[in-house]
């Protein structure tokens, strides 16, 4: 399980994949300061205490990305993503941020990487020295960053309770995530290591001594097979979390399942949209779009369900008031004090809860 200040933490959110670079409004772009908050506000009026997000780690082979090119670092492509670790820290917010991802989506992946190294097979990106290098390079360069408005580096923010090795990476192997989950877990030895594939449990994710959590996603949601892998997942010491699944497809009786489960740490929806920036809500065509409080009445009945169970999963916690106060202003170094006092969360294996 997951602890904070000593105390069992389990939680329900969702999917932002964008905040960090967005495809859906004016091509592939940073999108404003006002859809961040937005956003990040609604996910916390769902009751959500944890939102994902590829975006805010992976950002490669495009002109706005963090890595436009092989070697090519773009400090610009931050800007986004310090002001949403900012307005998440402001929001009582955890983040997971993937570092890399299965697919070529708009905003890149390992295959991104296997092109620019010329590799005849993008899987031979778990194996060739290069890219394993390129991957640490990237990752470093992402930890490494200094948000302005905080003071800190990323790699020290409590706000980012997990790095994601990537997304749904089916074809990783054991050695793969021994040795990109040990240089992550030294270089930011404070927040967890997290990952998972497309379908099912990973073998690898699930035997590695350098993962902290298990991600397993699901279309449709199903509480029975999500009830299998949990069984699974904690059996070897791990924390669980389903984080993906079809946000259409989670019931009210869903949602009581899992919150009365305590071996399931966290369960993340897919995908949340918030206000667009001239009028109306964000669209999206994958049929799995959010929007608060909902624009049919069979997505209203999606979002009571979504945020039922994160009202219940996450107990009497309490989260800060949503702020009022107009966007952050950026900090000196005389804030870190301050800053520095957040608190993190830590991992129980169930070896440690042994008397």
């Amino acid at each position: 399980m997951l602890t904070l200040q000593g105390e069992p933490f389990r939680f329900a959110g969702t999917n932002l994949y964008w905040l960090g670079l967005d495809e859906n409004v004016r091509g592939t772009d940073h999108p404003t300061y006002f859809r961040i908050d937005d956003a990040l506000k609604t996910a916390r009026i769902m009751n959500a205490s944890v939102v994902r997000s590829h975006t805010l780690g992976t950002s490669l082979g495009c002109a706005p990305c963090i890595q436009p090119g092989p070697g090519e670092f773009n400090n610009d492509a931050f800007a986004p993503i310090d002001y949403t670790i900012a307005r998440a820290r402001a929001y009582g917010l955890r983040l997971i941020v993937p570092l890399t991802d299965q697919w070529g989506y708009y905003h890149g992946g390992y295959p991104t990487t296997a092109k620019w190294l010329g590799l005849k097979d993008p899987e031979d990106f778990y194996t060739d020295p290069r890219a394993k290098a390129a991957y640490k390079e990237y990752s470093r360069q992402v930890r490494n960053h200094r948000n302005p408005y905080t003071g800190l580096r990323y790699k020290d923010d409590p706000t980012v309770m997990s790095w994601e090795l990537g997304n749904e990476l089916n074809g990783m192997t054991r050695d793969w995530v021994d040795e990109m989950g040990a240089y992550l877990g030294k270089l930011a030895p404070r927040q967890l290591i997290s990952v998972g594939r497309q379908q099912g449990v990973d073998t690898a994710a699930l035997t590695s001594p350098e993962v902290d959590i298990v991600d397993v996603h699901y279309y449709p949601s199903s509480v029975l097979t999500m009830a299998a892998a949990t069984a699974r997942v904690t059996g070897r010491g791990k924390v669980y979390l389903a984080g993906e699944h079809g946000s259409d497809s989670l019931t009210a009786a869903d949602a009581l399942a899992l919150a009365d489960d305590p071996n399931v740490t966290g369960v993340l929806s897919w995908s949340l949209f918030g206000h667009a920036d001239d009028h109306g809500y964000v669209r999206h065509d994958d049929g799995f779009t959010l929007h608060y409080p909902g624009d049919t009445a069979a997505m209203r009945t999606d979002v009571l369900a979504n945020a039922a169970l994160a009202k219940m999963i996450g107990g009497q916690r309490r989260l800060p008031a949503l702020p009022v106060t107009p966007p952050l202003k950026r900090t000196g170094r005389h804030d870190l004090d301050r800053l520095h006092h957040g608190h993190r969360l830590t991992r129980l294996t169930c070896r440690a809860q042994q008397p």
